[in-house]
């Protein structure tokens, strides 16, 4: 098991990189130029991590040290990049498999509507123009004129349901049957919110539904938007 904070990441980088190489594991949508800028500083890191990680200590020197913590420097933020726009929020990868790979997931599961606000989101103006970003501007229903959020909403959740469209040939993906199966993508506190999506999601058909939430639960949803990922 991993004892320190360099064999956490370590074995974070070790998961993710082996569980995303596209030789081993195609069909995840990985963008190979991108896992390859990784792969360099990542393979830098494995030699220098051996040498001068926590469970070499009573062997290491200094230089040997101070290389392994440079090494993560460089590596950690090229890193981190790559499991943020190919990994994390990528639908082609189960969630089991990113927690198993240390990969941090969002609070997913869509509340149950409780006593959350009773207001819901109309959605004044979609905008598809940034890649793989959908943009939304919403309005209450009871302050249709307001830029502000109604006095008892906290945010507003944007939830996704993608058709993903998986195997050769594609089998089409069905439709929704239950609000459940969407999944949290974005909160905003404004009166708009910008969905992110993966480059393998890219051109993906896609619905999407909002719900206002307070301290007391999410309230009802808005009408589901149909749309594709740009």
């Amino acid at each position: 098991m991993p004892h320190g904070t360099d064999d956490v990441f370590n074995d974070r980088v070790t998961k993710t990189m082996a569980g995303t190489d596209p030789v081993l594991h195609p069909g995840l949508g990985i963008v190979v130029a991108e896992r390859d800028k990784v792969v360099a500083p990542f393979d830098d890191w494995v030699l220098k991590f051996a040498a001068g990680g926590e469970h070499v200590r009573s062997t290491r020197t200094p230089v040997q040290s101070s290389q392994k913590i440079h090494s993560r420097i460089v590596l950690e933020p090229i890193f981190n990049h790559y499991v943020k726009v190919n990994v994390k929020y990528n639908s082609l990868i189960p969630d089991d498999s990113k927690i198993a790979w240390g990969i941090h997931i969002d609070s997913t599961v869509r509340h149950v509507i409780g006593e959350g606000p009773a207001e819901f989101p109309i959605v004044k103006k979609k905008d598809l123009n940034t890649p793989l970003h959908i943009k939304l501007e919403y309005k209450a229903n009871t302050t249709p004129n307001s830029i502000a959020l109604p006095a008892d909403v906290d945010r507003c959740d944007a939830f996704v349901y993608l058709f993903t469209n998986p195997g050769t040939p594609p089998v089409p993906t069905p439709e929704p049957v239950a609000e459940g199966q969407f999944i949290k993508r974005a909160e905003s506190s404004e009166d708009k919110i910008d969905i992110p999506f993966t480059l393998a999601e890219k051109g993906m058909r896609v619905k999407i539904l909002l719900q206002y939430f307070n301290k007391k639960g999410h309230g009802v949803s808005s009408e589901i938007l149909d749309t594709f990922v740009p």
